[in-house]
């Protein structure tokens, strides 16, 4: 009888304490709206450099170049992240979010002939800040909040072992960029270069169409680069939108604190993050564009009328071009047609070489737009909410309450 009325002691004892356990993780949120984390880890991007095999030895053929599928790991780069979050609800929280990241690419990284003929490359710094809504999937558990144990050291309190918690991520944020390329061991600002013409020649004016045809794509697109053109004497933007979205994986150490992996896919609103969009411009153009003096560099580095040439016959009706104009045109060489082709052709053809990067030849494509990504690993912390005082009616005293909004 004795051993029944402690047992019924203890447990009249400790049922309000689990009661109030059960109660605290349902509404834990009300107590510790605010939490803080910093993070690093690594980032990529998806934009025209770089990338996976040819389309015609990919296994998705037309897609060889979707989402992930064209990611180059050997230009991974960096990324830290810096996040202050404040719940609103036990399971959807409103989050402000710093980053800082790398990202790089290089068309020797891939498999696709015409790229590795291209060889352009880039880098840029990324600043970016973000709002976002987070959406609790699963809750962390983070066990029994008193962690009452017996003489034998064995839990007592509500079994609620150590659990990972998995949530999801979308916002709206803009970034700071700024591309700079390598040539000759020389690393350089790009945006400054204006390397495929930007704001040389006004839209819709004779030069800039000689330059920016309309054509129709593989896909049937039809791609008018007019719709891209920017107004003389501008060129892009250093900032741009970006639309993060994502998921991450939790794991508490206790009720305050804990580790979270999280992955997040940034889409923007730029096709510029490495400077490439449209087609190769006029070298000449190029260093004396926009009535001041680019200079050589600006050739140099949007690498116009390099790499390998293919042959054509052209008609020039006797007359080719002077020798003088070859680089404007993107030739090489020009030599008389063969006897044979004359004879079944007639008079005035010329085989001319061309280069694939010459003026007017495709660079870059416009349609797809530019995003990068990152992964991190990041430390996090939760705060108390700030103690609120009260006055009890008609009396002096004073108490405090932990606040619940």
């Amino acid at each position: 009888m004795k051993r029944v009325l402690h047992i019924l002691l203890i447990v009249g004892t400790l049922t309000p304490l689990f009661s109030y356990s059960q109660f605290y993780n349902r509404n834990t949120y009300r107590t510790q709206r605010n939490e803080i984390s910093f993070g690093f880890g690594a980032s990529s991007c998806l934009t025209d450099l770089g990338g996976g095999k040819d389309i015609e030895e990919s296994f998705f053929k037309d897609y060889a170049r979707a989402f992930l599928f064209d990611i180059n790991t050997d230009q991974t780069q960096y990324a830290f992240n810096f996040s202050y979050k404040y719940f609103l609800k036990s399971k959807l929280a409103l989050r402000l979010n710093l980053a800082h990241l790398k990202i790089a690419g290089d068309d020797k990284s891939t498999g696709d002939s015409s790229r590795l003929n291209r060889n352009l490359n880039f880098q840029t710094p990324i600043f970016e800040g973000a709002a976002m809504l987070e959406w609790i999937i699963i809750p962390e558990k983070t066990g029994n909040r008193y962690n009452l144990k017996n003489k034998f050291g064995k839990s007592i309190g509500r079994k609620n072992p150590l659990g990972f918690g998995l949530y999801a991520f979308g916002g709206i944020g803009g970034f700071y960029f700024n591309p700079k390329g390598e040539a000759n061991g020389v690393l350089k600002d790009l945006r400054p270069l204006h390397t495929e013409g930007q704001g040389i020649y006004a839209p819709g004016s004779s030069e800039f169409n000689s330059y920016y045809v309309s054509y129709e794509t593989p896909k049937g697109e039809i791609l008018d680069y007019a719709k891209f053109a920017f107004e003389e004497g501008h060129t892009y933007k250093p900032f741009a939108l970006c639309f993060p979205l994502g998921f991450g994986v939790r794991k508490s150490f206790h009720s305050m604190a804990g580790i979270k992996f999280e992955a997040g896919f940034r889409f923007t609103n730029t096709d510029y993050l490495d400077d490439v969009s449209t087609r190769y411009f006029s070298p000449t153009d190029l260093v004396e564009g926009m009535g001041t003096i680019l200079g050589p560099d600006a050739i140099t580095y949007s690498k116009v009328n390099t790499g390998e040439t293919y042959f054509i016959h052209v008609n020039y009706s006797g007359n080719p071009p002077p020798s003088s104009d070859y680089y404007d045109y993107g030739i090489k060489s020009i030599k008389e047609a063969s006897d044979d082709w004359a004879s079944n052709h007639g008079e005035g053809w010329s085989n001319v070489e061309f280069y694939k990067t010459g003026p007017g030849q495709i660079r870059g494509n416009p349609l797809n737009l530019d995003s990068y990504m990152f992964v991190t690993l990041s430390a996090y912390k939760k705060f108390k909410n700030t103690q609120k005082s009260f006055r009890v009616a008609n009396s002096g005293l004073k108490r405090k309450i932990k606040a619940s909004f």
